[in-house]
């Protein structure tokens, strides 16, 4: 009798447990606003790119501190190390001949460290190689470019007498047809002449003239501002109840230097929005204080100031139980899926073996993803910053720091990758043993705006917000 009170009781305290999982979870995700989202993503894209050290970047980091302390949250603002800084004031460039192309020119970008010019009036001239012209070719001309050149090449053409360099995005399906992908010249104070970034439209209309022998002039400008200045990272702390601490992060600045609505005012506005539903379900008592601390983060340039916050913080990295990042949440090219990164790293294991539990859990439903799956490394973010490898070429102790950036589009186009091995996810509808990352049309573009990006698929930032959530609860609640 005393055994079969025992099972029944073992039962009732299972299937429990399992409604107040399923309970705990809800109180998260049912709080989770897209209006919310939307709204900060909109906001940070209103201040500026948002580079660190900036007047931009400052207004950026006051903006997510006053954010972050209405939430009650407690608020460091940290200085990274001073490093050269550009600011685009304002530039104009339009075609003055032949008179039927004066308005063809639209959506281009001033490239990075570009100089402040007067308005100038060019001709243009087109080179199919830039690492072979002569000067009499581009001597007082605008050079048009359809390929990426060197600092070798743009050192040369600023000795040949040019006047400035027009870049054509390249040709890819889906991406850059009538906007500008954008480059950079080398950080720099002494650049000579400025880098306009084109559309492929554009820039192939420009070449199609001059192969007709059409004689083609521009005027141009830019007002620049080229400074020393320090970056600033926000830190808003959910305290928990040990020193040890779960990060979740994403860098503030548009590091391209564009609009920056995707990359990455989409995942800031995820380590918001996933700040303001904990700290609301713990001050309504609807969730207790969590086991461990969560530390919000957001970076005031990508890497730069997540080296120095490893660097600042080497004697405590091991209190960093893993790092959630936020990177290009807020669109995708081709596919509703969830990708959350690196499941080659072996101490990752068991964070991700989660992330794709819950990836799988939630596929398909209601307010959900259709797609999840994990994925081995690619590099290029913030999270890479905490595995081993990293934090020994910067001479800090080999700490196992759990890390995975969430993500739903990546790069420019699509990307296959191999699949680690035992990594299959049943909640990806490709081949079981590829990985296709989907892509943003606007990656590091002059149209990575609001209405293109997370205005159109606002479900992608919903998504990512409520899987880190969905696994935080189990990992500092123990949900």
């Amino acid at each position: 009798m005393k055994t079969s009170h025992l099972v029944v009781f073992l039962i009732i305290f299972f299937f429990q447990s399992l409604f107040s999982q399923s309970l705990t979870e809800k109180k998260f995700t049912s709080n989770v606003s897209q209006r919310a989202l939307l709204s900060s993503v909109r906001e940070l894209v209103n201040i500026g790119p948002r580079l660190g050290g900036t007047a931009s970047g400052d207004k950026s980091v006051k903006y997510l501190s006053k954010k972050f302390k209405s939430l009650g949250l407690k608020v460091e603002t940290m200085e990274d190390p001073e490093h050269l800084t550009f600011t685009n004031q304002k530039w104009f460039l339009a075609v003055e001949e032949p008179k039927s192309l004066r308005k063809l020119i639209k959506n281009e970008w001033l490239g990075g460290f570009s100089p402040t010019v007067p308005k100038t009036k060019s001709k243009v001239v087109y080179i199919n190689d830039p690492g072979s012209f002569e000067k009499k070719q581009i001597e007082h001309k605008a050079v048009l470019l359809d390929k990426a050149f060197s600092q070798k090449s743009y050192q040369r053409m600023v000795e040949f007498g040019a006047t400035a360099v027009l870049l054509a995005s390249p040709k890819l399906a889906g991406a850059y047809s009538q906007w500008a992908l954008i480059a950079d010249l080398q950080e720099s104070e002494n650049n000579k002449i400025p880098l306009f970034n084109l559309s492929y439209g554009n820039g192939n209309r420009l070449k199609k003239e001059l192969a007709d022998s059409v004689p083609v002039v521009i005027s141009f400008s830019a007002q620049t501002s080229i400074d020393r200045g320090s970056p600033k990272t926000v830190v808003a702390t959910l305290k928990g109840e040990s020193d040890g601490y779960y990060l979740v992060c994403a860098h503030g600045d548009s590091d391209s230097g564009g609009p920056g609505a995707d990359d990455n005012a989409s995942g800031v506005a995820g380590v918001l929005e996933i700040a303001r539903v904990f700290n609301g379900l713990v001050q309504s008592k609807a969730l207790p204080k969590p086991k461990n601390s969560i530390k919000f983060i957001i970076w005031g340039s990508e890497i730069h100031s997540t080296e120095h916050y490893v660097k600042r913080n080497a004697k405590e990295l091991d209190r960093i139980l893993a790092v959630f990042n936020f990177d290009e949440i807020g669109t995708g090219a081709t596919r509703n899926c969830l990708y959350f990164e690196s499941n080659d790293v072996p101490h990752n294991e068991k964070l991700m073996k989660l992330f794709q539990k819950v990836g799988e859990e939630f596929a398909g439903k209601k307010g959900f993803w259709q797609e999840a799956t994990t994925n081995p490394s690619q590099g290029g973010t913030d999270s890479y910053m905490f595995f081993p490898d990293y934090l020994r070429r910067l001479n800090l102790p080999d700490v196992k720091i759990p890390s995975v950036t969430i993500y739903t589009a990546a790069w420019n186009e699509a990307k296959s990758l191999l699949q680690t091995q035992g990594w299959a996810s049943t909640a990806w509808k490709g081949n079981p043993d590829t990985v296709v990352v989907d892509y943003s049309a606007y990656y590091h573009s002059s149209l990575d705006i609001p209405e293109l990006t997370t205005d159109k698929e606002p479900f992608n930032m919903v998504g990512a917000v409520k899987a880190v959530g969905i696994v935080l609860l189990h990992l500092a609640w123990g949900k």
